[in-house]
């Protein structure tokens, strides 16, 4: 990178909510479609040269994308302008005609893009949430195209639009063909679109219909499955055996799915390999839901699902009929559990009853006999075997922020 060349940089606003799954990510590395705006900033742009993450996961943030950013909560030298872009922002197309000293925002105010020299981008780095004041002679714009996701139900209602668009991106650059192979029942009008790695066994069901399928490196649909898009099968998961993926999933890197599942998101390294139902909900990394274990999408009444997303929050009104929930990182579901219409399932929770309650606090540890706080090191040994599993070791800044959540947790649990 030259002196005097743009730097793109992430930041998070910290305005968006979407529970536990914040615990360990930041708003630029939510899948929020098939990609990440980490990601997405990447493939439009070519680089992301600095990331702002919030206080509390810099040390997550550095420990994992230090080698690829020169900049974590600090721009890299240089004299060139910034183009700042919201890490909540699932659509990057405004980027292309931004002018300097040029902002786009939300329909409700908040800061999207901005293309502004050095020093007014560092004074909005220092309070995004107040970029008004700092950039009063900013030429202003509403944002064009793209949304700022502000919620779990927020990202499940953009997914018609948001993930078509992130599998035109993934395939743009010609590698990833439309082909199929001898068994494969495919119908449809829209693509197919297959990394060279990737497999879509004989006896497998592809129904285009609707929307485009698309499989990332090394990714497999294994015989018997129905596959209906729009669906993107990312980096090395797989589809079971005669599972079924309905329209708007995203399954993410290393993910194995099975049973039914529709109108989800699994961040990645996730397990949901039996049968089963699962719908509109977003799912972290490293999760694992036993045999038979269903959630409920929708109320008996058909009416608006309200839900809780943080133990201290109010219940709120989600806007929609369908809504599953949101199941964080490292929970661990047995064989036969029902999850309420909404729910809300904390970092590191433990469930092993049979109607767990709709908001299951983080580290908790739930049997038939009792529930109790999930102790540290027990929750540690279960993580590095899982982990272990896939070839990967938690860092030092990871398994510190997981400490700090426990105790946290923990201080809740005894001062109340």
């Amino acid at each position: 990178m030259t002196e005097h060349a743009t730097q793109v940089v992430l930041f998070d606003d910290g305005l968006s909510r979407f529970g536990p799954l914040s615990d360990l990510r930041a708003s630029f590395e939510q899948r929020l479609g098939a990609l990440t705006c980490l990601e997405r900033a990447r493939l439009v742009l070519g680089r992301v040269d600095a990331i702002y993450p919030l206080e509390h996961l810099q040390a997550v943030c550095t420990e994992r994308h230090g080698a690829s950013v020169v900049g974590v909560s600090r721009l890299p030298a240089g004299s060139g302008d910034v183009i700042l872009i919201n890490g909540t922002l699932d659509c990057l197309e405004d980027v292309a005609t931004l002018g300097a000293n040029a902002v786009r925002a939300s329909a409700d105010g908040r800061l999207a893009i901005a293309r502004l020299a050095r020093r007014d981008a560092e004074r909005v780095l220092e309070r995004p949430t107040h970029w008004e004041r700092t950039l009063s002679a900013a030429q202003k714009a509403q944002l064009s195209h793209g949304h700022l996701v502000g919620a779990p139900w927020d990202l499940l209602n953009r997914l018609e639009r948001s993930l078509p668009a992130d599998i035109a991106l993934l395939s743009r650059s010609g590698e990833w063909v439309d082909r199929s192979t001898t068994g494969v029942h495919r119908f449809g009008h829209h693509a197919l679109l297959m990394d060279p790695t990737a497999k879509v066994l004989p006896g497998s069901v592809i129904d285009t219909t609707d929307g485009p399928v698309l499989l990332a490196a090394g990714a497999v649909i294994r015989p018997g499955a129905v596959v209906t898009g729009p669906v993107a099968v990312l980096d090395h998961a797989t589809i079971v055996d005669r599972a079924q993926v309905k329209a708007r999933s995203v399954i993410g890197p290393w993910c194995k799915v099975g049973g039914e599942v529709g109108s989800v998101v699994l961040q990645g390294f996730s397990n949901k390999t039996h049968e089963g139902h699962l719908g509109d909900a977003m799912v972290g990394e490293w999760v694992n839901i036993g045999a038979g274990t269903c959630n409920s999408n929708l109320l008996n009444t058909y009416g608006e699902v309200s839900t809780r997303l943080d133990a201290a929050g109010n219940t709120e009104r989600t806007g929609r009929a369908f809504y599953g929930g949101v199941i964080a990182d490292h929970v661990k579901i047995a064989i036969l559990v029902a999850l309420n219409t909404g729910s809300t399932m904390g970092t590191g929770a433990m469930i092993a009853v049979a109607r767990p309650p709709t908001f299951v606090h983080r580290f908790a540890w739930m049997t038939p006999e009792r529930t109790q706080p999930y102790r540290f090191g027990r929750f540690e040994e279960t993580l590095r075997a899982a982990m272990h599993r896939r070839g990967v070791s938690p860092g030092l800044a990871y398994l510190a922020r997981l400490r700090d959540l426990h105790a946290a947790h923990a201080s809740s649990v005894s001062s109340g």
